[in-house]
Protein backbone atom coordinates (compact mmCIF):
# COMPACT_ATOMS: atom_id res chain seq x y z
CA UNK A 1 0.00 0.00 0.00
CA UNK A 2 2.83 2.25 1.38
CA UNK A 3 4.79 1.40 -2.41
CA UNK A 4 1.57 2.55 -3.96
CA UNK A 5 1.37 5.45 -2.15
CA UNK A 6 4.88 6.86 -3.56
CA UNK A 7 3.96 5.63 -7.55
CA UNK A 8 1.10 8.18 -7.07
CA UNK A 9 2.65 11.00 -5.32
CA UNK A 10 5.11 11.23 -8.61
CA UNK A 11 1.95 11.90 -10.85
CA UNK A 12 -0.26 13.53 -8.57
CA UNK A 13 2.13 16.03 -6.42
CA UNK A 14 5.52 15.77 -9.10
CA UNK A 15 3.67 16.45 -12.26
CA UNK A 16 1.89 20.20 -11.89
CA UNK A 17 4.58 22.36 -12.36
CA UNK A 18 5.45 20.33 -15.49
CA UNK A 19 2.09 20.90 -17.15
CA UNK A 20 1.78 24.71 -16.06
CA UNK A 21 5.26 25.40 -18.18
CA UNK A 22 3.80 23.50 -20.75
CA UNK A 23 0.55 25.01 -21.41
CA UNK A 24 2.79 28.57 -21.07
CA UNK A 25 5.42 27.86 -23.57
CA UNK A 26 4.99 29.69 -26.57
CA UNK A 27 4.34 27.26 -29.56
CA UNK A 28 5.24 30.29 -31.99
CA UNK A 29 8.84 30.20 -30.32
CA UNK A 30 9.45 26.66 -29.53
CA UNK A 31 7.35 24.58 -31.73
CA UNK A 32 5.65 23.41 -28.69
CA UNK A 33 3.46 24.49 -25.79
CA UNK A 34 -0.07 26.10 -25.65
CA UNK A 35 0.79 29.60 -25.35
CA UNK A 36 -1.70 29.78 -22.78
CA UNK A 37 -1.92 33.07 -20.82
CA UNK A 38 -2.24 33.59 -17.06
CA UNK A 39 -5.35 32.81 -16.81
CA UNK A 40 -6.33 30.39 -19.44
CA UNK A 41 -3.50 28.27 -17.78
CA UNK A 42 -5.58 28.73 -14.76
CA UNK A 43 -8.35 27.78 -15.72
CA UNK A 44 -6.72 24.74 -16.69
CA UNK A 45 -5.35 23.78 -13.59
CA UNK A 46 -8.95 24.88 -12.04
CA UNK A 47 -11.00 22.34 -13.76
CA UNK A 48 -7.78 19.73 -12.83
CA UNK A 49 -8.72 20.75 -9.08
CA UNK A 50 -12.64 19.78 -9.79
CA UNK A 51 -11.79 17.09 -11.73
CA UNK A 52 -9.63 15.95 -8.55
CA UNK A 53 -12.66 16.60 -6.37
CA UNK A 54 -15.45 14.92 -8.67
CA UNK A 55 -13.06 11.83 -8.47
CA UNK A 56 -13.28 11.63 -5.08
CA UNK A 57 -16.47 12.39 -4.62
CA UNK A 58 -17.60 9.77 -7.17
CA UNK A 59 -15.37 7.23 -5.59
CA UNK A 60 -17.89 5.70 -2.57
CA UNK A 61 -20.91 5.89 -5.33
CA UNK A 62 -18.58 3.67 -7.71
CA UNK A 63 -17.90 1.34 -5.02
CA UNK A 64 -21.36 0.85 -3.80
CA UNK A 65 -21.56 -1.55 -7.94
CA UNK A 66 -17.98 -2.27 -7.84
CA UNK A 67 -15.81 -3.68 -5.35
CA UNK A 68 -13.23 -1.30 -3.58
CA UNK A 69 -9.89 -2.68 -4.78
CA UNK A 70 -11.55 -3.02 -8.89
CA UNK A 71 -11.76 0.96 -8.29
CA UNK A 72 -8.70 1.44 -7.53
CA UNK A 73 -7.13 -0.04 -10.10
CA UNK A 74 -9.47 1.73 -12.36
CA UNK A 75 -8.80 4.55 -11.07
CA UNK A 76 -4.93 4.09 -11.07
CA UNK A 77 -5.78 3.30 -15.11
CA UNK A 78 -6.95 6.32 -15.35
CA UNK A 79 -4.33 8.02 -14.08
CA UNK A 80 -1.96 6.34 -16.32
CA UNK A 81 -4.35 7.03 -19.94
CA UNK A 82 -4.69 10.45 -18.77
CA UNK A 83 -0.60 11.16 -18.69
CA UNK A 84 -0.26 8.77 -21.78
CA UNK A 85 -2.36 10.39 -23.49
CA UNK A 86 -0.14 13.53 -23.57
CA UNK A 87 2.30 11.83 -25.54
CA UNK A 88 0.18 11.77 -29.24
CA UNK A 89 -2.13 14.19 -27.64
CA UNK A 90 -0.89 17.72 -26.53
CA UNK A 91 -0.94 20.42 -29.30
CA UNK A 92 -4.21 21.91 -28.18
CA UNK A 93 -5.80 23.72 -25.24
CA UNK A 94 -8.75 21.12 -25.91
CA UNK A 95 -6.50 18.00 -25.65
CA UNK A 96 -4.63 18.97 -22.86
CA UNK A 97 -7.37 19.52 -21.02
CA UNK A 98 -9.00 16.46 -22.02
CA UNK A 99 -5.94 14.78 -20.77
CA UNK A 100 -5.80 16.44 -17.26
CA UNK A 101 -9.76 15.77 -16.82
CA UNK A 102 -9.27 11.79 -17.22
CA UNK A 103 -5.77 12.13 -14.75
CA UNK A 104 -7.68 14.37 -12.49
CA UNK A 105 -11.05 11.83 -11.81
CA UNK A 106 -8.49 8.93 -11.32
CA UNK A 107 -6.27 11.24 -9.01
CA UNK A 108 -9.15 12.47 -6.71
CA UNK A 109 -10.45 9.04 -6.20
CA UNK A 110 -6.89 7.85 -5.24
CA UNK A 111 -6.37 10.63 -2.88
CA UNK A 112 -9.75 10.00 -1.19
CA UNK A 113 -9.03 6.23 -0.86
CA UNK A 114 -5.59 5.18 -0.53
CA UNK A 115 -5.71 6.86 3.16
CA UNK A 116 -8.73 5.20 3.69
CA UNK A 117 -7.43 1.94 2.82
CA UNK A 118 -4.52 2.17 4.69
CA UNK A 119 -6.42 3.06 8.16
CA UNK A 120 -8.89 -0.26 7.44
CA UNK A 121 -5.75 -2.59 6.99
CA UNK A 122 -4.23 -1.02 10.05
CA UNK A 123 -4.75 -2.48 13.61
CA UNK A 124 -7.35 0.13 15.31
CA UNK A 125 -4.42 1.73 17.29
CA UNK A 126 -2.43 2.21 14.76
CA UNK A 127 -5.09 4.02 11.91
CA UNK A 128 -3.14 7.55 12.26
CA UNK A 129 0.26 6.46 12.12
CA UNK A 130 -1.05 4.04 8.78
CA UNK A 131 -2.86 7.14 7.32
CA UNK A 132 0.77 9.13 8.07
CA UNK A 133 2.92 6.87 6.62
CA UNK A 134 0.76 6.82 3.34
CA UNK A 135 0.80 11.08 3.24
CA UNK A 136 4.33 11.07 3.80
CA UNK A 137 5.21 8.29 1.46
CA UNK A 138 3.40 10.20 -1.43
CA UNK A 139 4.78 13.47 -0.31
CA UNK A 140 8.32 11.36 -1.10
CA UNK A 141 7.56 10.29 -4.10
CA UNK A 142 6.54 13.76 -5.43
CA UNK A 143 9.65 15.18 -3.71
CA UNK A 144 11.98 12.56 -5.84
CA UNK A 145 9.50 13.31 -8.82
CA UNK A 146 10.28 16.70 -9.08
CA UNK A 147 13.97 16.86 -8.77
CA UNK A 148 13.42 14.29 -11.58
CA UNK A 149 11.85 16.28 -13.46
CA UNK A 150 13.04 19.67 -13.09
CA UNK A 151 16.84 17.76 -14.64
CA UNK A 152 14.49 16.54 -17.45
CA UNK A 153 13.45 19.99 -18.26
CA UNK A 154 16.44 21.75 -17.86
CA UNK A 155 17.30 23.66 -21.20
CA UNK A 156 21.34 23.86 -21.34
CA UNK A 157 20.73 26.37 -24.87
CA UNK A 158 18.09 28.51 -22.71
CA UNK A 159 18.90 32.55 -22.40
CA UNK A 160 18.63 34.44 -19.58
CA UNK A 161 15.40 34.60 -18.28
CA UNK A 162 13.97 32.00 -20.39
CA UNK A 163 11.79 29.13 -18.79
CA UNK A 164 10.91 27.07 -21.06
CA UNK A 165 11.63 22.95 -21.06
CA UNK A 166 12.74 21.14 -23.63
CA UNK A 167 9.93 18.93 -25.50
CA UNK A 168 12.30 15.59 -24.70
CA UNK A 169 12.01 16.78 -20.41
CA UNK A 170 7.87 17.05 -20.99
CA UNK A 171 7.93 13.76 -22.83
CA UNK A 172 9.94 12.45 -20.01
CA UNK A 173 7.37 13.79 -17.23
CA UNK A 174 4.31 12.34 -19.35
CA UNK A 175 5.80 9.10 -19.90
CA UNK A 176 6.96 8.57 -16.06
CA UNK A 177 3.67 9.47 -14.89
CA UNK A 178 1.90 7.06 -16.86
CA UNK A 179 4.11 4.37 -16.30
CA UNK A 180 3.92 4.56 -12.80
CA UNK A 181 0.59 4.87 -12.48
CA UNK A 182 0.31 1.35 -14.64
CA UNK A 183 2.35 -0.09 -12.45
CA UNK A 184 0.57 1.50 -9.31
CA UNK A 185 -2.56 -0.31 -11.36
CA UNK A 186 -0.49 -3.63 -11.04
CA UNK A 187 0.68 -3.28 -7.49
CA UNK A 188 -3.16 -3.07 -6.29
CA UNK A 189 -3.65 -6.63 -7.69
CA UNK A 190 -1.28 -7.99 -4.88
CA UNK A 191 -2.76 -5.94 -1.81
CA UNK A 192 -4.29 -8.10 0.45
CA UNK A 193 -8.15 -7.73 0.49
CA UNK A 194 -8.36 -7.30 3.58
CA UNK A 195 -6.85 -3.70 3.01
CA UNK A 196 -10.06 -2.55 1.52
CA UNK A 197 -12.18 -3.58 4.24
CA UNK A 198 -12.63 -2.81 8.18
CA UNK A 199 -10.09 -4.80 10.13
CA UNK A 200 -11.79 -7.56 12.14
Amino acid sequence: MFVTAGLFGVSVLGAQVPLSTFARTDAARYGYGLGASASMTSILVGIYLIALVAGAMLLPVVTRWIAPRIALIGASILVAVGYLLFVPFHGSYVEVLTNMLIAGLGSGALVAALPAAAASAAPLDQTGVATGLTNSVKTVGGAIASAVFGIALANPTASAGDTAGTLAGYYTVWIVCGATAALCAALLLFVPKHAFGDAP
